[in-house]
């Protein structure tokens, strides 16, 4: 007797007794046959049941457990599914065994399309079904092919793989937002659960252990978003006595490394560089999608006699107008940009607070608008905004005006990001780009205070320390961002070490010497015993792995991951703990908080 899994079954079986054991998926009774769908990670096999068999199989229900044994045989040549490895042969079943039973899933296990499937929440309440499905199966199998990849890459490259602490030092002052564990033996005291190991790893450069990676859980505390989860995986690197270029070399051998053994895919390196300033002033964004090449165009002193009102109003406040186009093919069958999208548009970028948004198109080699009477308010400035857009028959052109150059950018930003996704016309399928020259410090627009743009330990450039003293926020950063299609994968940076002049930055950001030496003094006490030169870079393995697979959510290539609301439903945490228990058990009264 054969033991195969049901996916194995080819006709080189046929003659054969074979074994299989697995879940009963789909069931086909034709009276005198029962036919039923035998299915684990592998695949599928179709049983056949006659006979004395087939009454016990007709007490089988979806998603029992099942062992089945009996001979291969082919199938006849109209049943056979030549969408299925094992679609031209079948298994006449002489025995079956029941396992386990199983109630009525709560949804069907099926790979039709998305529309078909059940809601999210319902089916991450029973996530383990869900991931029986083969469509979740190869997404996971896709994630353990990158892991091994990343890891081979790493291990033969010099790189240890090391393990930094998950319990760790709270450091709030940096204006983080951590997840606190409370200690049972030490009652009134915390740990904190790791934004990133950043520290760890900058300890283990001062140890002398020059090549560090690691496959790293991280926790953040944040606002929910589409794209986040508060637990997360990073590859972490860092490394000493190099610069930025080597790092950006080294990434890009294991992109290289990596599309090409899971996608097939050659990618071209050096990948595309873009100053900070310059991506937000033509795309709108510190990550940018250059898949397709609309870009951001200052009109305002084209528009500056205009009598259209709305932009008129804007520039005699001494705000800013900019435009860009889209080769939407506007006013043709196909076209993904029609009048209601525009409108759409229009009340999309009201909630991003632009003070105006106005939208034309190209049609006969003529500038027009609905109604016309918006295009002719415009003049000659027509030919301008044309000829700065680049704007062609049948593009998209989009006007936007507000008070503030920095809203204008960012809102330009995400429309140009959703309008890119909606017309679905990239020239690639990957375009990575490293995004560099960051400023060091940015003020916060609530407090007022500096505050780092990537982290407290990121070093500015030689040129920029002795600006230090005087002029901290023109002071630019050895900070390296990683882009793919317009979603940030990574961010690295060459960091401070230099006890003194990681003391003077902390003080730049409002931390007293109290705070500093309460958060960082293991930090700045190691620096000082001889730290060399070192740098690094986290790459998000939960979206560059969605980002290469080019179909699902992030969360679905998570085992177990959070809702949208980052509730688990199939926990139900978080959930309340007792107070008795927090009280006895941990030294923490409630009411007293």
């Amino acid at each position: 007797m054969m033991k195969l899994n049901c996916g194995e079954l080819r006709e080189s079986h046929i003659g054969s007794e074979v074994e299989l054991q697995g879940w009963s998926r789909y069931r086909r009774d034709h009276g005198g046959k029962l036919f039923i769908d035998i299915a684990d990670r592998y695949g599928t096999t179709q049983l056949v049941f006659e006979g004395d068999v087939k009454r016990i199989a007709e007490g089988i229900g979806r998603e029992y457990v099942i062992h089945a044994s009996g001979k291969a045989r082919k199938r006849d040549d109209d049943t056979v599914d030549t969408t299925n490895p094992t679609g031209s042969v079948e298994i006449y079943v002489a025995l079956l065994e029941v396992i386990s039973a199983s109630k009525v899933p709560p949804f069907e296990i099926i790979e039709e399309k998305k529309k078909f499937l059940a809601n999210e929440d319902l089916r991450l309440r029973y996530r383990y079904l869900d991931l029986r499905r083969q469509e979740m199966i190869k997404r996971v199998e896709f994630r353990d092919r990158f892991m091994k990849i990343a890891r081979k890459f790493f291990w033969e490259n010099g790189f240890l793989e090391l393990e930094t602490p998950t319990l760790v030092k709270d450091t709030y002052e940096t204006g983080s937002r951590t997840f606190l564990v409370p200690s049972r033996t030490n009652q009134g005291k915390f740990y904190s659960l790791p934004q990133s190991p950043q520290v760890y790893k900058q300890l283990c450069m001062v140890s002398g252990l020059d090549r560090y990676f690691q496959i790293a859980r991280c926790y953040r505390d944040e606002d929910p978003r589409e794209d986040r989860q508060p637990e997360f995986t990073q590859i972490d690197l860092e490394l000493s006595f190099i610069d930025e270029r080597y790092i950006k070399e080294l990434i890009e051998r294991f992109l290289q490394k990596l599309v090409k053994e899971l996608t097939g895919k050659e990618l071209k390196t050096p990948f595309r560089s873009m100053g900070y300033e310059h991506a937000m002033k033509s795309y709108g964004s510190d990550k940018p999608d250059l898949r397709f090449d609309s870009r951001i165009a200052d009109i305002t002193e084209d528009l500056k006699s205009t009598e259209y009102n709305i932009i008129k109003r804007v520039i005699e406040s001494n705000g800013k107008v900019k435009a860009m186009s889209f080769g939407a093919g506007y006013g043709s069958a196909d076209a993904r940009l029609d009048k209601n999208y525009m409108l759409k548009s229009i009340e999309y970028a009201k909630t991003l607070g632009l003070k105006g948004l106005t939208w034309l198109y190209v049609e006969s080699n003529a500038v027009k608008s609905e109604p016309q009477s918006i295009a002719d308010s415009l003049g000659e400035a027509k030919k301008a905004i044309r000829r700065k857009t680049g704007a062609e028959d049948g593009d998209i052109i989009i006007v936007c005006s507000d008070t503030s150059e920095k809203v204008l950018l960012d809102a330009m930003g995400k429309l140009r990001k959703a309008i890119g996704d909606r017309i679905d016309q990239y020239n690639s399928d990957y375009e990575f780009l490293w995004v560099e020259g960051f400023p060091l410090f940015e003020r916060d627009e609530v407090t007022g205070r500096l505050k780092p743009t990537h982290n407290p330990f990121t070093s500015p450039t030689p040129e920029s320390i002795g600006m230090m003293d005087k002029e901290p926020e023109r002071m630019m950063s050895r900070q390296y961002d990683l882009v793919l299609n317009g979603t940030e994968l990574g961010s690295g940076s060459i960091r401070i070490n230099d006890p003194e002049l990681q003391r003077k930055a902390l003080r730049l950001m409002g931390m007293s010497d109290e705070s500093i030496e309460r958060s960082f003094g293991f930090l700045l006490e190691a620096l000082g015993y001889g730290a060399p030169v070192h740098g690094g870079i986290a790459l998000g393995v939960d979206r560059l792995v969605a980002l290469l697979y080019r179909s699902g959510e992030m969360r679905d290539f998570i085992l177990f991951p959070k809702n949208k609301k980052y509730e688990s439903p199939l926990d139900g945490s978080p959930t309340p703990i007792d107070k008795k228990r927090l009280r006895e058990d941990f030294g923490i009264d409630q009411e007293k908080l």
